[in-house]
């Protein structure tokens, strides 16, 4: 998770209705951003999903053709517990998603579809901050994200990244911690392939209160802003 240790984090900027998280796999959003997506919808905004890839290569034992379906279906179950009932799967190739034109156009037509006001994704940079290496499908479908939001045009006023170490602002969770670890469970054959679901949840409740105790408030989910339109000095 983010190393949450250093300056006071700020509000993230909430003065709008359309979101569109773009991650690489299942599961990515519930690790902790999931409460900040059950909160916005709570107060009536609208957001929907879309995953690169189907995360196919995810569970060790299973074939990718197995798999990925399984892990779509997963992925829709989960979405519908935060509330989020438009979930989109591009089917990039998992474990080898590179940042190429083919997905940036990809992304370019869901944005200019949907017309969303912030785009959101996951953790791109090197690291998940304190020594812990970020897996190079999150590095360049981060990267593919801030590419195809330039290229694409539009209204998109902001980028903000889940859980960067370079977060400079958080949203208070609150409340919706408990809906967020239900999402997670919904990956069941996929908590199940890495050993049990245990430390997971672990790590999004500490991951919350950390961020929280950063943010100020008992429970957080921080943000990297990356200020598309100068809409604000992030």
């Amino acid at each position: 998770m983010a190393d949450t240790s250093a300056t006071p984090l700020r509000p993230l900027p909430e003065d709008w209705s359309r979101a569109l998280f773009v991650v690489a796999h299942p599961d990515d959003v519930e690790y902790g951003a999931g409460a900040a997506v059950a909160k916005w919808v709570a107060q009536g905004k609208t957001v929907a999903y879309v995953m690169m890839t189907s995360g196919e290569q995810g569970i060790e034992g299973m074939t990718p053709e197995v798999c990925g379906p399984l892990r779509e279906k997963e992925q829709i179950a989960s979405s519908k517990i935060v509330g989020v009932h438009d979930v989109r799967f591009l089917r990039f190739p998992d474990f080898t998603l590179e940042n190429t034109p083919e997905l940036r156009a990809a992304l370019t037509e869901v944005l200019r579809d949907f017309r969303p006001d912030i785009v959101l994704t996951l953790n791109f940079r090197g690291s998940w901050g304190e020594g812990f290496e970020n897996s190079a499908d999150h590095m360049n479908a981060g990267a593919a994200v801030v590419d195809a939001v330039r290229e694409a045009g539009g209204g998109v006023r902001f980028i903000a990244a889940a859980s960067s170490p370079q977060s400079g602002h958080a949203v208070d969770v609150t409340g919706y911690e408990d809906v967020a670890i239900a999402s997670l469970r919904e990956h069941r054959a996929y908590l199940e392939g890495l050993g049990g679901e245990a430390e997971s949840l672990t790590m999004i409740r500490e991951g919350l209160a950390a961020a929280g105790k950063q943010f100020g408030s008992p429970s957080a989910v921080s943000f990297e802003l990356i200020d598309v339109a100068g809409a604000t000095r992030a």
